[in-house]
Protein backbone atom coordinates (compact mmCIF):
# COMPACT_ATOMS: atom_id res chain seq x y z
CA UNK A 1 0.00 0.00 0.00
CA UNK A 2 1.00 3.37 -0.59
CA UNK A 3 1.59 6.50 1.33
CA UNK A 4 -1.12 8.31 0.02
CA UNK A 5 -3.60 5.18 0.04
CA UNK A 6 -2.50 4.66 3.77
CA UNK A 7 -3.08 8.18 4.73
CA UNK A 8 -6.42 8.12 2.64
CA UNK A 9 -7.19 4.97 5.13
CA UNK A 10 -6.70 7.03 8.12
CA UNK A 11 -8.09 9.89 6.70
CA UNK A 12 -11.36 7.58 6.77
CA UNK A 13 -10.95 6.43 10.13
CA UNK A 14 -10.80 9.85 11.17
CA UNK A 15 -14.03 10.74 9.73
CA UNK A 16 -15.62 7.98 11.18
CA UNK A 17 -14.67 8.91 14.55
CA UNK A 18 -15.40 12.87 13.69
CA UNK A 19 -19.03 11.64 12.83
CA UNK A 20 -18.93 9.29 15.93
CA UNK A 21 -18.10 11.84 18.31
CA UNK A 22 -19.18 15.00 16.94
CA UNK A 23 -15.82 16.48 16.22
CA UNK A 24 -14.83 18.80 13.21
CA UNK A 25 -12.43 20.28 11.22
CA UNK A 26 -12.66 23.91 10.92
CA UNK A 27 -12.33 26.77 13.34
CA UNK A 28 -11.84 30.44 13.38
CA UNK A 29 -8.10 29.31 13.59
CA UNK A 30 -7.64 27.05 10.59
CA UNK A 31 -5.83 29.36 8.50
CA UNK A 32 -2.93 30.45 11.18
CA UNK A 33 -1.92 26.53 11.18
CA UNK A 34 1.27 26.38 10.30
CA UNK A 35 0.64 23.38 7.71
CA UNK A 36 -2.29 24.81 6.33
CA UNK A 37 0.00 27.95 5.51
CA UNK A 38 2.97 25.80 3.98
CA UNK A 39 0.45 23.97 1.65
CA UNK A 40 -0.42 27.89 0.53
CA UNK A 41 -4.12 26.62 1.10
CA UNK A 42 -6.88 28.97 3.18
CA UNK A 43 -8.27 26.66 5.21
CA UNK A 44 -8.06 22.69 5.90
CA UNK A 45 -10.36 21.53 3.68
CA UNK A 46 -8.42 23.33 0.49
CA UNK A 47 -4.93 22.47 2.44
CA UNK A 48 -6.41 18.56 2.52
CA UNK A 49 -7.26 18.85 -1.07
CA UNK A 50 -3.67 20.22 -1.87
CA UNK A 51 -1.91 18.06 0.65
CA UNK A 52 -3.12 14.69 -1.08
CA UNK A 53 -1.64 15.99 -4.44
CA UNK A 54 1.50 17.21 -2.82
CA UNK A 55 1.55 13.56 -1.59
CA UNK A 56 1.01 11.81 -4.48
CA UNK A 57 3.74 14.33 -6.28
CA UNK A 58 6.15 13.12 -3.37
CA UNK A 59 5.78 9.43 -4.13
CA UNK A 60 7.57 10.32 -7.48
CA UNK A 61 10.68 11.39 -5.70
CA UNK A 62 13.31 9.53 -4.37
CA UNK A 63 14.12 12.12 -1.25
CA UNK A 64 10.32 12.70 -0.46
CA UNK A 65 9.50 9.06 -0.90
CA UNK A 66 12.87 7.93 2.13
CA UNK A 67 10.94 10.97 3.89
CA UNK A 68 7.64 9.48 3.76
CA UNK A 69 8.90 5.91 4.56
CA UNK A 70 9.87 7.00 7.77
CA UNK A 71 7.84 9.55 8.88
CA UNK A 72 6.30 7.95 11.98
CA UNK A 73 9.42 6.49 12.96
CA UNK A 74 11.13 10.40 13.08
CA UNK A 75 8.06 12.39 14.21
CA UNK A 76 5.61 9.65 16.14
CA UNK A 77 2.53 7.81 15.07
CA UNK A 78 0.57 11.10 15.92
CA UNK A 79 0.43 14.14 13.96
CA UNK A 80 -1.41 17.04 15.34
CA UNK A 81 -2.70 20.06 12.83
CA UNK A 82 -0.95 22.42 15.26
CA UNK A 83 2.44 21.03 14.67
CA UNK A 84 5.08 23.11 12.89
CA UNK A 85 6.26 20.71 9.52
CA UNK A 86 9.26 22.58 9.46
CA UNK A 87 10.10 21.78 13.30
CA UNK A 88 9.70 18.32 11.82
CA UNK A 89 11.51 18.35 8.93
CA UNK A 90 14.55 18.98 11.20
CA UNK A 91 13.80 15.39 13.10
CA UNK A 92 15.31 13.97 9.39
CA UNK A 93 18.99 13.63 8.60
CA UNK A 94 20.03 15.73 6.14
CA UNK A 95 20.33 13.26 3.77
CA UNK A 96 16.60 12.40 3.90
CA UNK A 97 15.38 16.08 3.70
CA UNK A 98 14.94 18.47 1.01
CA UNK A 99 13.61 22.11 0.30
CA UNK A 100 10.44 20.06 -0.01
CA UNK A 101 10.41 17.78 3.14
CA UNK A 102 8.35 20.94 5.63
CA UNK A 103 5.63 20.76 2.48
CA UNK A 104 5.57 17.06 2.50
CA UNK A 105 5.10 17.22 6.07
CA UNK A 106 2.36 19.52 6.10
CA UNK A 107 0.64 17.50 3.54
CA UNK A 108 0.80 14.44 6.30
CA UNK A 109 -0.35 16.99 9.14
CA UNK A 110 -3.61 18.12 7.24
CA UNK A 111 -4.46 14.65 6.37
CA UNK A 112 -3.95 12.89 9.44
CA UNK A 113 -3.38 14.93 11.98
CA UNK A 114 -6.15 15.49 15.03
CA UNK A 115 -6.76 18.43 17.33
CA UNK A 116 -4.63 18.90 19.74
CA UNK A 117 -7.25 18.38 23.00
CA UNK A 118 -5.78 19.09 27.13
CA UNK A 119 -6.89 16.22 28.85
CA UNK A 120 -9.56 16.90 32.08
CA UNK A 121 -9.31 15.58 35.65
Amino acid sequence: MGMVAFLNAWGSLKGTWERRTGARDGGSGEGSLKAVRALGAQGLADARRRGARALEEAWRCTCCRSLLAHVFERVGSTLFLDDDPDALARSFDDSERDRYSARVLAACIVMVGRERVAATV
